[in-house]
Order: structure tokens, then C-alpha cells, then sequence
């Protein structure tokens, strides 16, 4: 767990600390990083860690937890007035997860990146608004189910094609995301069952 600051300074400091963990997984495995280790490679003491972290794992939490809010923020492919449409909303996505290289290759390096896929879940379940026509006349269960399958959906896409070296540009990811979001996976379901 992790604190959620209340000043800019906080904040700032917080995220210093979360920048320390990410630098030190770019040389050492999760696994292998103390607390002791990265404060004094931070040279923070362990009081002023522990002032915003529960643990190691509340600050790899914290992490992940502040790139996807950086994401929410990132700027719009569209320009004032331009009608927004979900191939340019999902090469924002991938354009965005281009830019976060470096995590997405610190937590394949230390077997983490499923963690990413949890805390984007839990992110996405906690009150991201998702387009009404989504889930019109939908119960609360169902939406949530749908939120998950799609979450983790493009975030294994994302983790594929980081791990491939990125052979394919945004746009293209983009095409085919809105192709499996958009169509169902089978033609005639009545086949398969």
C-alpha cells in the first residue's frame, strides 16, 4: 500500500522514490532490491521511504498505479473540435505505452509483468468512466466482467508487442484492437456450443 499525498511536495518526493525503484530495477531484479539498498542509493533514510510506502511492493504499486493516472493525462491524438473515435483513443494507448518502454522492460526483466495487468485492472474497476453505450441495460457484475476481458486484453497486447520489440506501429495495434473490441470473437456461437 501506498499514501496518497496530499501536497506537491509529498507528491514530488513520492514519486522521486518511485523513479529510485524504477532506476534500480534497470540494473537489479525486483527480487533482489531491499529497502535498505534503494534508500541508500536514493540517500533517503527508511523513515522517509516508509513515510509514503507500507513496503517495496506499496512502491511498485504506487508506480504502476502513477503511470496509468499518466496515461489519463497524456494529450489527445485529436485536435479542439475533432471528433474523437476509439482507433485514434487506442493509438493514444499504444503510442502512450511506446513512451513507457523502460517500465514495461524492468517488469518483463524480473517476471512482473502481470502485476502491471492486475494494478490496470483494479485501475480501471475503480471508477474510469467507460462509454454508457458500452453497458447499456448491463447489470454491475456484467460490466465488470467486460471491463476485465477488455483490460486485459490490450494490456497482454501491449505486453506482446513490447516483448516482440514493437514490429508493428500504433496505428496498426490501434486497427486491430478495435477490430476484436468491436467484432465478435466468433462468427456463430451456437457452432461452438
Amino acid at each position: 500500500m501506498y499514501k496518497l499525498c496530499k501536497t506537491e511536495q509529498s507528491a514530488s518526493r513520492q514519486h522521486e522514490l518511485e523513479a529510485g525503484l524504477l532506476a534500480a530495477m534497470g540494473t537489479t531484479r525486483y527480487e533482489d532490491i531491499s529497502v535498505s539498498d534503494l534508500c541508500d542509493h536514493l540517500g533517503v533514510p527508511r523513515k522517509s521511504f516508509y513515510r509514503y510506502f507500507s513496503s517495496k511492493d506499496g512502491a511498485l504499486q504506487a508506480l504502476l498505479d502513477h503511470t496509468l493516472m499518466e496515461y489519463e493525462a497524456s494529450p489527445l491524438l485529436t485536435a479542439p473540435g475533432e471528433k474523437r473515435t476509439v482507433q485514434k483513443e487506442l493509438e493514444r494507448f499504444f503510442l502512450f505505452w511506446i513512451h513507457e518502454k523502460p517500465l514495461l522492460d524492468v517488469l518483463e526483466r524480473s517476471d512482473l509483468s502481470g502485476l502491471l495487468i492486475e494494478r490496470s485492472i483494479a485501475y480501471a474497476l475503480s471508477g474510469v468512466p467507460l462509454p454508457k453505450r458500452f453497458f447499456e441495460q448491463e447489470t454491475k457484475e456484467v460490466q465488470e466482467q467486460v471491463t476485465m476481458f477488455t483490460v486485459c486484453g490490450l494490456m497482454s497486447m501491449v505486453l506482446n508487442w513490447h516483448h516482440a520489440g514493437y514490429p508493428h506501429p500504433a496505428h496498426h495495434m490501434a486497427k486491430l484492437a478495435v477490430r476484436l473490441v468491436s467484432q465478435p470473437l466468433f462468427s456463430n456461437i451456437s457452432e461452438i456450443l
